[in-house]
């Protein structure tokens, strides 16, 4: 299908806006930058977009809507309710990774991006929150699960996974994202979600 005129330019700025994001964090990003690196004027800029916030908010709906359709298809798998949340999370952790190494994030613009994506753009984590919750009903259905406020466990374990990789993140004194130990964090986070399935088991032998 052929791109228009329109489309393009909204789609160079938008890569635009990665680099610059990935390199300098969401508040030391300007309009004003994105322009500069694309020969462009500030002002042609809200053509496309109507401010910062609405580019950073697209391109993360951008980046997490396969992520999303790919956590509601594990739903559907015929899979215990504890196999299902440990595959959640693990493809939660990968996705972080992934992301990171595509765009090689620097650290600090990585925990500033983490932090703005929690506390301004919640929204955008409730699907993943809709999944959790989604399986762990089904494992109090099953009998795998005791009864639980499936909502609140839901919430915890979708705040824990980014949590600890941005804690490992803010101790360390890398530059770029893909220089931290990701599998030594990968093994913890599997760690405590092990720990938090098990704790909410029905026969817990």
């Amino acid at each position: 299908m052929k791109i228009n005129k329109f489309d393009k330019k909204r789609d160079e700025i938008k890569a635009a806006g990665i680099k610059s994001f990935a390199a300098y964090g969401y508040s030391k990003t300007t309009l004003e930058d994105i322009a500069n690196m694309l020969g462009m004027k500030k002002n042609s800029l809200y053509y496309y977009f109507e401010s910062k916030e609405a580019l950073f908010r697209e391109l993360i709906e951008e980046e997490i809507k396969d992520h999303i359709q790919y956590l509601d298809k594990i739903i559907l798998e015929n899979l215990p309710a504890d196999q299902k949340i440990l595959k959640v999370i693990k493809s939660l952790a990968l996705f972080i990774r992934e992301r990171t190494l595509s765009y090689t994030v620097k650290l600090s613009a990585f925990i500033e991006l983490s932090k703005v994506i929690k506390n301004e753009f919640q929204d955008l984590q409730n699907n993943e929150c809709k999944v959790i919750e989604a399986i762990l009903i089904e494992g109090v259905e099953s009998g795998l699960f005791i009864k639980h406020d499936t909502k609140i466990v839901a919430k915890d374990i979708e705040y824990l996974v980014p949590a600890i990789f941005r804690s490992h993140y803010t101790d360390s004194n890398a530059e770029f994202v893909h220089e931290v130990d990701f599998e030594n964090i990968s093994l913890m986070v599997e760690r405590l979600i092990n720990y938090i399935i098990n704790g909410i088991k029905l026969n817990k032998k």
